[in-house]
């Protein structure tokens, strides 16, 4: 846990100080977390939409008290490879229990660590999602070993991270009632199940005015929940044409080659993540069927679960042998397709390492410098995350154009607002020509450049739009 935690710090320290880190989603939550702990309006001008109807993370309110002194992206960091690493303990302790050996359970830990999707969720940091991974598998143990109190501690902090970690909860309670523990498994499904629907169906949409920007993801299903799970199961032979399209296929083999496909074993534990991995797959958002994004975090909490209990079923002299071949299925799959120090794709780019990038970075700091702390700033995705404490930070060309701003474009920032735009020309696409021009004419007509070196551009308006 100590050298994991050392050697992923360090790495996404030196990814987010020279300026490797994104806009999505580091700099939408860290302005969210800095708007609630200075008491101002938590509209997130990254995203373009208040910080209670992007998702529902009220978990990230504790944060604001080290915001208070002077926490920032760099706690964010922190926090959440803490809390991938506190998952290892819980694996620890539920291989420990259920295989009756402590060296299991450190080799399990340690699958859990070697595992690439668990390493991209730093590489990709920060999202809240991440922090689901600790707590579900604490109140599966919990539940495991009938810990009551533990049990409704981790479900209550997981509810808190995302809306989406309650359908998680929700299998977690069926599992109860499935253990005989009818009471208390009902009614933990019951809360969460109630949660995700208050959330969801009441809370974001009197937020937002409209449904959750999500619900959209579904265009081939349908724009609500129920109205895609009936058109699923109503035309099962689209569902299994569309399941089953390559990008599908390769997703389920990175998610289940790590631990040898033994997560299927263990189906009924790997259950807890059955809600999410239809989410992900019926979704037209191919994002969500990567492994290396946050999409991915529950469904790999439920794979570590499964592969223990999976491993559980078998004779006690056939365990080691199974631990075994797991470390070894862990170990190749990091060398193959993670990003860390033990993997072919180390230096391939994904953490900027060179001296090139140490010199890169220090020019954009220089120019960031140059920008008061509480002007408007319209800046590059790599940029925004350095200047997302104020209270409007967009990212480049919005306001000027709508890329990914609210849920349809709607309610655009007036770019009248904005006092200073901050480029990195690297990040352009010099393809988008509409783009280039719009760069060109605000220089022009409305901003004077304060900084120009290397590819980096600072510009302070000197004229009204």
């Amino acid at each position: 846990m100590a050298v994991w935690t050392a050697t992923y710090v360090g790495l996404g320290a030196i990814r987010h100080n020279r300026f490797g880190t994104f806009g999505f989603d580091l700099g939408i939550y860290d302005q969210a977390v800095w708007l609630v702990s200075n008491f101002h309006d938590p509209f997130i001008t990254v995203r373009g939409m208040n910080f209670f109807g992007h998702h529902f993370n009220p978990f990230l309110i504790l944060f604001a008290p080290f915001y208070w002194l002077g926490a920032g992206a760099r706690f964010m960091l922190v926090f959440q490879v803490l809390a991938q690493a506190g998952a290892g303990l819980g694996v620890y302790l539920l291989a420990r229990d259920r295989l009756r050996s402590r060296w299991l359970g450190v080799a399990m830990a340690g699958v859990l660590f070697l595992n690439p999707t668990n390493q991209w969720l730093v590489w990709e940091f920060f999202h809240p999602d991440v922090l689901a991974i600790p707590g579900l598998v604490f109140a599966y143990w919990a539940a495991r070993q009938k810990r009551w109190g533990l049990l409704w501690l981790s479900a209550f902090l997981t509810l808190s991270v995302k809306e989406d970690a309650a359908l998680a909860i929700l299998m977690l309670g069926i599992l109860l009632v499935a253990w005989g523990e009818r009471r208390r498994g009902a009614l933990l499904a019951g809360i969460a199940l109630g949660w995700f629907v208050l959330v969801t169906r009441v809370l974001l949409p009197e937020v937002n005015g409209v449904a959750p920007f999500y619900d959209y993801f579904f265009s081939d299903f349908g724009s609500s929940p129920l109205e895609v799970i009936r058109n699923a199961i109503s035309n099962p032979t689209k569902t299994l044409r569309y399941i089953t399209q390559r990008d599908h296929l390769i997703w389920y083999f990175k998610m289940l080659i790590p631990f040898a496909f033994l997560p299927l074993r263990g189906w009924w534990a790997f259950g807890l993540a059955l809600p999410m991995v239809a989410v992900n797959v019926l979704t037209s958002f191919p994002y969500t069927r990567d492994f290396r994004f946050h999409y991915s975090a529950i469904v790999l909490a439920a794979a570590v679960i499964a592969t223990v209990e999976a491993i559980a079923r078998l004779q006690p002299h056939l365990r080691r042998l199974a631990v075994g071949a797991v470390g070894v299925a862990a170990l190749g799959s990091s060398i193959a397709l993670g990003p860390g120090p033990l993997s072919w794709n180390y230096t391939d780019g994904q953490w900027p390492l060179g001296s090139e990038a140490r010199a890169a970075a220090e020019i954009r700091q220089q120019a960031l410098a140059l920008v008061p702390s509480e002007a408007s700033v319209s800046a590059a995705y790599s940029l925004v995350p350095h200047l997302a404490h104020r209270r409007e930070v967009y990212e480049f060309p919005v306001p000027w154009r709508n890329v990914n701003w609210g849920i349809a474009g709607e309610n655009l920032a007036d770019p009248a607002g904005v006092d200073w735009i901050v480029l990195d020309r690297s990040r352009l696409d010099p393809r988008d020509g509409d783009v280039m021009a719009l760069v060109d004419e605000l220089l022009v007509t409305q901003f004077t450049i304060r900084f120009d070196q290397e590819g980096v551009l600072v510009a302070e308006r000197t004229a009204s739009g």
